[in-house]
């Protein structure tokens, strides 16, 4: 039983020490292109403009609202 408390405790510590923030003078870094998690961003932009005009829905990354015909 003691074993277990004493595990349970240690993996509690470890986790908590995971638990950080970023100051508003680190965002500029994180922001860069290269944190991105997309290999090709023009690929992605067109992904989203096909989505866009078949659900007929927009906005979310800074689009603006369309009709669903994809002329916006």
């Amino acid at each position: 039983m003691r074993r277990a408390l004493v595990l349970a405790a240690v993996l509690i510590a470890l986790s908590l020490g995971a638990c950080n923030t970023v100051e508003f003078y680190e965002k500029g870094a994180l922001s860069s292109p290269v944190m991105g998690f997309d290999l090709d961003p023009g690929r992605t932009a067109f992904h989203q403009k096909i989505h866009y005009a078949t659900e007929g829905a927009a906005g979310g990354l800074g689009t603006s609202a369309g009709g669903g015909c994809g002329c916006y």
